[in-house]
């Protein structure tokens, strides 16, 4: 059996993603990352993937960022969004570490719930072309939902994936993934989208001081959501 690791955030699109793999006949494997800076849901991102997990019976790996994660946040090198938010070098800090998981594990792909121009900076397909070749993973990474607006990935090539039963959806319009949740038999799902405080204005300019006084630990970043 094909074997993929799907990052799976705890929201709505990462859920569909991960269903429709298995509904392809891929043995997943779920990565979840903790940083503290999510807001998807008020008992945490963790949790929800987690919930995830045990329900679709799939194992879950749950990745804790640590301080070298901060220090991309404070020296991203492909900058800001409208805060201080680096949503381009994070998307490939976290698919550096999913590559090396999935080759830990001999998987043969990634996959996630990203959909083309959902996102202004990190899910437009300049930048998603950017983070893949950053990330080391060219050709690797499947986008379930928006795969028909998308060149066809190496496991679509190799016939590892049916292309024919892949999505194209596209743009912040969330209806489209509610319809196809209700056509999976997915219910009770936390929220449509994520959310990261770093594109906060108000705990921006927390962040900002924080590091102008070199404080810029994990446990400085917690405090800070206080």
């Amino acid at each position: 059996m094909t074997k993929a690791i799907g990052l799976l955030s705890g929201g709505l699109d990462s859920t569909l993603a991960v269903k429709l793999m298995m509904n392809q006949g891929i043995e997943v494997t779920a990565l979840n990352f903790i940083t503290p800076f999510c807001t998807c849901t008020k008992k945490g991102c963790r949790h929800e993937a987690s919930r995830i997990a045990k329900e679709f019976v799939i194992k879950i790996k749950v990745i804790a960022v640590k301080e070298d994660y901060i220090k991309m946040v404070k020296n991203p090198k492909y900058g800001y969004g409208k805060n201080i938010n680096p949503c381009i070098d994070c998307r490939i800090f976290m698919l550096k570490k999913a590559k090396e998981y999935m080759e830990e594990m001999n998987a043969s792909f990634l996959f996630t719930g990203e959909v083309l121009g959902q996102r202004p900076m990190s899910q437009r397909r300049k930048a998603m072309t950017l983070i893949e070749k950053e990330a080391g993973l060219e050709g690797l990474i499947l986008r379930p939902l928006s795969a028909q607006f998308l060149e066809p990935t190496i496991p679509e090539k190799e016939g590892l994936i049916d292309r024919e039963k892949l999505f194209g959806i596209r743009g912040r319009w969330r209806k489209p993934q509610m319809e196809l949740a209700e056509e999976l038999d997915i219910k009770d799902y936390s929220c449509s989208a994520g959310g990261c405080r770093l594109t906060d204005p108000q705990f921006a300019r927390r962040v900002r001081e924080a590091f102008e006084h070199d404080e810029d630990s994990i446990r400085d970043m917690d405090l800070l959501k206080y």
